[in-house]
């Protein structure tokens, strides 16, 4: 369903069409949040990546490149740009560096701030990464596959944020109840590999 579908439903639920702002920003957070209860396959963005330069380490700022950035998936390190398997290189927590000998690990990666921290037993300049992305929640350029496949998570989820609001707690219990309902179907469909 487009941004506009929705916001036509939750009024149609809720029977609040005077709430616009509120609506249009409970929409905007119910999305967000049904993306958000698993890491599914269907919310990885994959691209190349060019350092511009070789390295055994480098600092990259994935935020520029991926501004709706949540988590990383696997980061290869490639050969030359023609390489299309590369080599994983294996992100780890910033406290996680080290082996049991004090020696920092080979082919690593970590996130510190905006920056992807990568270390490389060889020097490279070229990157696949995958990486879990939010979705776009904008009216004019709204895109949610979530809201293609299982709108009604996202209009019952937003319906009960405009039922708190105005008071209508059990009306709200309701929304809640067929929300969730409805997250079982998408983590159900999506453990299932439905869809691929």
């Amino acid at each position: 369903m487009t941004f506009a579908e929705l916001l036509a439903e939750v009024y149609l639920i809720t029977n609040r069409p005077d709430l616009i702002n509120q609506t249009k920003s409970a929409i905007k957070a119910a999305t967000l949040k049904m993306h958000g209860i698993d890491f599914f396959s269907k919310d990885i963005y994959e691209t190349g990546v060019d350092l511009e330069s070789e390295a055994l380490i480098h600092s990259w700022d994935y935020v520029t490149l991926i501004p709706n950035f949540r988590s990383f998936s696997y980061v290869n390190r490639l050969i030359d740009s023609a390489d299309t398997n590369g080599v994983p290189i294996n992100i780890l927590t910033p406290t996680d560096l080290l082996d049991e000998y004090g020696a920092t690990k080979p082919n690593i990666a970590y996130v510190a701030g905006r920056s992807l921290e990568m270390r490389s037993q060889v020097a490279f300049r070229y990157l696949t990464i995958g990486v879990y992305v939010y979705p776009v929640v904008t009216e004019l350029n709204y895109v949610s596959w979530i809201a293609d496949q299982f709108p009604y998570a996202i209009i019952y989820e937003a319906a009960s944020k405009i039922w708190r609001s105005v008071g209508g707690a059990e009306e709200a219990r309701l929304q809640d109840i067929n929300s969730k309902e409805i997250q079982f179907q998408i983590i159900t469909s999506a453990s299932t590999n439905v869809g691929f």
